[in-house]
């Protein structure tokens, strides 16, 4: 899938594929992950996923910036935002994988 965005419904899909689930369960079953995901981070927790990675929340604080149209300055708000941090095996795989490609 060189260059294409992988959605929900290839996700499903491919959960469908390996488990034998319906249509319905198998998106059920993602969108309650990623509900789960966003529940977590809205209480300022991290989910650690071994051998994938933690998604983390992080306050950003109020800083000053520029309006890109009409390069006039203006604040940035104060807002939480999500992160993801790959774990060193994740990353190992993903460069493994991409090396073979090259072959």
């Amino acid at each position: 899938m060189s260059g294409k965005t992988v959605t929900r419904v290839h996700l499903s899909q491919a959960l469908r594929k390996k488990t034998g689930l319906s249509r319905k369960e198998s998106l059920g079953s993602i969108e309650a992950v990623l509900n789960e995901i966003v529940m977590v981070l809205k209480e300022d927790k991290s989910i650690k996923i071994p051998l994938f990675g933690v998604f983390f929340a992080r306050q950003k604080k109020e800083r000053m910036g520029r309006n890109p149209k009409t390069l006039k300055d203006a604040v940035i708000s104060a807002r939480k935002v999500a992160g993801f941090r790959v774990s060193r095996l994740m990353k190992d795989r993903i460069d493994l994988s991409l090396k073979k490609k090259k072959h």
